[in-house]
């Protein structure tokens, strides 16, 4: 070997038992540059390579003890980037191939040349700097990659909130024009002692205030996570509740709001009622929404269940969801209601849903109406679900 270049990866471990070719290796490679150790068996080498973790192993093959085969085995299973070498007779090629399916990285073979050693520790060398310049550029990639994922995120959440701001501010753009239009109205009335018109005006005020705490009502249900308190609830008696709270505004609208009650006691749902009852009021009040667009308007509550899962249902003769609106009817903000909604209403029924372990279904077409079921586990399923969050 020429020792003309100082070796990249100078670190190098010698494990032969024949003293006579470990003295002769150790003096050649040193001469070359390299900083050599050398053992005189399996075992010993295995010692030293855990100690100083040379970058190239030279083992032979055949010896006693732990032999070339398991040395390598124990090497790249402490230490998968360490090249070694196996050092071969003229008569073990059946070796030299296992040793390089067990990822050796070349063999020579006895006597060992200085020529043929120069190549396999080349070769050796030029594998070392690949995987060395691999590994920068996995670290790299991954620091780009994970650089870039977050200015992504950032931009998608900096987007996320420009769009709620946006539809925040709509919404309360046209709740403050119905509330000065109301102060309008009442000022008005009172200074020409109008009371028809003081009374309209109020109404307007009381109408756009309860959109305002509506909205933010509905906006803490979203943004906060809630643990429901669990309790049998029976969806007869909801039903009828719902049915009082929803009728003047039913009537208002134009719209027949019917309830069916279950025959006997009914389905019963483990709920919390105050949770769920202010879900099925949003769904309700969409639905006496869509049915006032129609002449006959009709809105119908009712409830179903088995054993195992409970639904309450309202059903509307509106003119039904397009493709479009049924796609984003559960996205925070979209509204078929045009200046009139916020959006917020199935969202909050969706997440009520969920917390509760259940989930809200649609079945609509155009022209044809909708009908919407809260879906929640049944009374029966109480031990099963514990409330296992």
């Amino acid at each position: 070997m020429s020792g003309r270049t100082p070796p990249p990866y100078p670190s190098l471990l010698v494990i032969d038992d024949e003293p006579g070719i470990r003295s002769m290796m150790s003096l050649s490679l040193t001469a070359d540059g390299y900083k050599v150790c050398t053992a005189a068996d399996g075992a010993e080498g295995l010692s030293i390579f855990e100690e100083q973790k040379p970058d190239i192993v030279l083992t032979d093959i055949k010896m006693p003890g732990l032999d070339g085969i398991e040395v390598l085995k124990r090497i790249k299973s402490m230490s998968p980037d360490t090249e070694v070498i196996v050092i071969t007779g003229h008569g073990d090629m059946d070796l030299a191939v296992r040793s390089l399916q067990l990822m050796a990285s070349d063999f020579v073979t006895k006597p060992v040349s200085d020529q043929a050693l120069e190549v396999a520790l080349k070769r050796a060398a030029e594998r070392l700097t690949l995987k060395a310049q691999l590994h920068c550029y996995t670290q790299h990639l991954e620091r780009r990659v994970a650089e870039a994922t977050a200015k992504v995120v950032a931009a998608e959440r900096l987007a996320a909130v420009g769009q709620t701001v946006s539809a925040l501010v709509h919404s309360l753009k046209n709740m403050l024009a119905g509330l000065k239009g109301g102060i309008y109205m009442v000022s008005q009335g009172l200074n020409g002692s109008h009371k028809q018109l003081t009374d309209e005006g109020m109404q307007m005020l009381e109408r756009n205030l309860g959109r305002v705490q509506d909205l933010v009502g509905d906006l803490m249900t979203i943004a906060k996570p809630r643990k429901p308190d669990m309790a049998p609830l029976p969806l007869k008696e909801l039903l009828a509740e719902a049915g009082r709270i929803m009728a003047s505004e039913a009537e208002g609208k134009g719209v027949i709001l019917k309830v069916e009650c279950p025959q006997g006691d009914g389905p019963v749902a483990m709920a919390d009622h105050r949770m769920v009852l202010e879900a099925f009021l949003n769904m309700v009040s969409n639905g006496i929404d869509a049915a006032s667009e129609m002449i006959d308007g009709k809105v119908v509550l009712s409830a179903s269940g088995d054993p195992r899962e409970v639904c309450l249902m309202v059903r509307d003769n509106g003119p039904g969801l397009d493709a479009e609106a049924a796609d984003n009817i559960f996205k925070g903000f979209y509204s078929t209601k045009g200046a009139s909604g916020t959006g917020l209403g199935l969202m909050v029924a969706q997440k009520t849903a969920k917390e509760h372990h259940g989930r809200v279904e649609f079945n609509t077409s155009p022209t044809r109406g909708a009908l919407f079921s809260l879906v929640l586990p049944a009374a029966g399923r109480a031990a099963y679900l514990k409330y296992a969050d």
